[in-house]
């Protein structure tokens, strides 16, 4: 028999549920990548608390036997879009197609009955296709019909509205070399942009400059036919990231300048887990102004970025990231540099009554 229980963020990160919750998390991520994702569960407790203002999160777990063997988790952005819910399921491979994903989907479906939100989106990582596909109305990307996260969420009224990419760079194997690539992007370029790569908190003089970045990359990504909100950003809300993050990750960060105007004009982040030395390391925004694009500046940034985290952290393995299939531009810089395809990312949407 299948029991879902609700529960609520823990005062310690040796609650047991929570511990099972953060083990199910775990499960999934290596399910997918191996343990280059792995978290401490006091880790994870650290970013929910710090997060509390700002995201309003429900989670779930499935028993069966009084065994923990699926998850579900809802996340309502307050700040940014409050009119909608993000969710998650996930079950174990053996307890699949058993109707534990069912039962989540349904306390699930309760819950957000209750909220005052108008849609829901679901990102479910799935493998590359090799069968039968789904696809969105664009077109563009795929993910397997036959997967059981993309089945779920037909079943329950979502529907595919963008694929995203999931790419891998390892340090060890680049098809181009930083440093070549970084020196052949200066040349193009030129001497009106200034490279800046630093480790942990941003300049104070910059976040400014960084808000304006952050906001239009809510924004300027191709989305598919996924509703698009623009988020808010200012100067506090950086400083504020970085106090949420920075206690339990490592962040390294490039930007480029505007030397003639003194603007910072393009960003790059990349981070990793403090207490996973060994883990991935996540490449997150990659944003260039509309305004000074043309420069060759995306790659600029990006290979100076890795450049400087293969200084800082001789050991480092591999660098994962996502990206919108369609976003042709920002796949060819990834692909000059060696990133290579793993996975694929269908980005779901249902309206809500």
């Amino acid at each position: 028999m299948t029991t879902i229980h609700r529960f609520g963020l823990p005062t310690h990160h040796t609650d047991p549920a929570w511990v099972e919750y953060t083990a199910l998390g775990r499960a999934q991520d290596r399910e997918y990548f191996g343990p280059g994702w792995d978290a401490s569960p006091e880790a994870i407790l650290d970013r929910a608390r710090r997060s509390l203002d700002r995201h309003e999160v429900h989670r779930f777990l499935a028993r069966r036997d009084g065994d923990a063997v699926g998850c579900a988790m809802v996340r309502r952005n307050l700040l940014d879009d409050p009119d909608a819910v993000d969710v998650s399921v996930y079950v174990l491979p053996g307890h699949r197609r058993s109707g534990v994903g069912s039962a989540l989907a349904a306390a699930v479906r309760e819950l957000v009955g209750d909220l005052p939100v108008t849609r829901a989106t679901a990102w479910l990582l799935a493998p590359i296709p090799t069968g039968e596909v789904l696809r969105p109305p664009n077109g563009v990307g795929a993910v397997p019909a036959d997967d059981p996260g993309v089945r779920l969420a037909l079943d329950n009224g979502f529907e595919l509205l963008q694929v995203e990419r999931v790419s891998r760079f390892d340090f060890a194997a680049p098809l181009q070399d930083p440093a070549e690539a970084l020196a052949a992007a200066s040349a193009v370029a030129g001497d009106d942009f200034e490279v800046i790569s630093w480790e942990g908190a941003a300049p104070a003089d910059m976040r400014a400059d960084l808000a304006v970045l952050q906001q239009r990359m809510s924004i300027d990504p191709p989305s598919g036919d996924l509703t698009v909100v623009e988020s808010r950003w200012d100067a506090e809300r950086v400083r504020y990231e970085d106090e949420r993050l920075l206690p339990t990750m490592r962040r390294w960060r490039t930007v480029v300048r505007h030397r003639p105007t003194g603007q910072v004009v393009g960003l790059t982040e990349l981070n990793r887990e403090l207490t996973n030395p060994e883990g991935f390391v996540a490449q997150e925004d990659t944003i260039v102004l509309p305004k000074f694009r043309g420069h060759r500046l995306g790659m600029l940034i990006k290979a100076a970025n890795l450049e400087f985290v293969r200084a800082v952290l001789p050991g480092a393995g591999s660098v994962i990231t996502w990206n919108a299939e369609e976003n042709r531009h920002m796949l060819a810089v990834n692909e000059a540099l060696g990133f290579r395809p793993i996975l694929v990312e269908g980005a779901f949407e249902r309206p809500l009554s």
